[in-house]
């Protein structure tokens, strides 16, 4: 049994010592076919799909920076030099829009001054109020051309130096849907303001159902129009003449800014320093085709006529 033992581990050393110098003989003799050694990797390519461009996020962008623009003192540029101030890419030049309850907006001159120069100025109302900052809570872009949002526009007083400098007032609410052309700009949107005249009554202390109040404020737009609009944009022969017809008109709320009210020709009286000749006739005898009395719900329902495409399409995904 010794031997025989013996005899099996000596053979099992002997072929494996053979084993290991054939490997080593292969690895040390030159090989016709071998592989050149690599220093380094060739360069490659290889095939890549474009990234698709992330279309959510370019209409919030631009959303966000549309309200952006209403913040003070960031509307005041706009004010002064109207449309040539706002940057490119947020608005086509085609731009159509709603706002309730404010009426309808068929420019581009017409839709800025809607964002931009109705943004209240601190130096404008008796609250010294102005919108400080925005945060769109909701939004949704389910498709390239269309998005919804809510906003929430935060409202305090303006007066640097004193104590109450920006103190929170109350904020601010549009909803709106927007349509966006090819290049990503604003093309259509339909917008509302919800209660906004219980944010001027609490803003301002402005109790536009009280006589006391009414008759100061027509005083005002009628004071205001006689500065703003002179010469061929001249609507009054003179302020007593601008109150006794005012006067006689109603007086209208903020939640119903469409028609031949006061209410009305108070939120054209802003716009006419952005561009007189076009406003003035709003706060004028007349209404300039602006503040007039359009039967219910033409105003609000006038899709077609406004976007061009039957009601129901045009801010839908297609």
């Amino acid at each position: 049994m010794l031997r025989r033992s013996k005899f099996n581990l000596t053979s099992l050393a002997a072929r494996t010592w053979a084993l290991v110098l054939a490997l080593a003989l292969f690895l040390l003799a030159p090989q016709a076919h071998a592989l050149p050694t690599q220093t380094a990797w060739p360069p490659h390519s290889k095939s890549v799909r474009p990234q698709r461009p992330c279309f959510a996020q370019r209409n919030f962008n631009t959303i966000s920076r549309i309200y952006n623009l209403t913040v003070y003192p960031n509307n005041v540029p706009i004010i002064q030099a109207g449309g040539a101030a706002v940057p490119r890419g947020l608005f086509s030049q085609d731009v159509v829009g709603r706002v309730d309850p404010v009426g309808n907006f068929t420019s581009f001159e017409d839709s800025i001054e809607y964002f931009f120069a109705l943004a209240p100025l601190p130096t404008g109302n008796a609250a010294e109020a102005a919108i400080t900052g925005y945060q769109i809570t909701e939004f949704s872009s389910q498709c390239r051309d269309v998005a919804s949002s809510v906003v929430y526009l935060y409202c305090s007083v303006w007066n640097p130096g004193q104590a109450d400098h920006l103190k929170p007032l109350p904020p601010l609410k549009q909803v709106a849907f927007w349509r966006f052309d090819k290049h990503g700009a604003v093309l259509y949107y339909d917008a509302w303001i919800p209660n906004l005249n219980s944010w001027v009554q609490t803003t301002t202390a402005a109790y536009v159902g009280d006589a006391a109040y009414q008759a100061a404020s027509i005083e005002q737009i009628c004071g205001g129009t006689q500065a703003r609009c002179t010469g061929a944009n001249t609507q009054w022969n003179s302020t007593a003449e601008c109150v006794a017809a005012l006067s006689a008109k109603p007086y209208g709320t903020y939640d119903e800014a469409w028609g031949d009210n006061i209410v009305c020709r108070s939120i054209h009286l802003v716009l006419t320093q952005v561009r007189p000749d076009v406003h003035c006739p709003h706060v004028g005898p007349t209404g300039g085709g602006k503040c007039v009395d359009i039967a219910y719900p033409e105003n609000y329902f006038s899709d077609e006529e406004l976007y061009g495409q039957p009601a129901g399409e045009t801010f839908m995904c297609k």
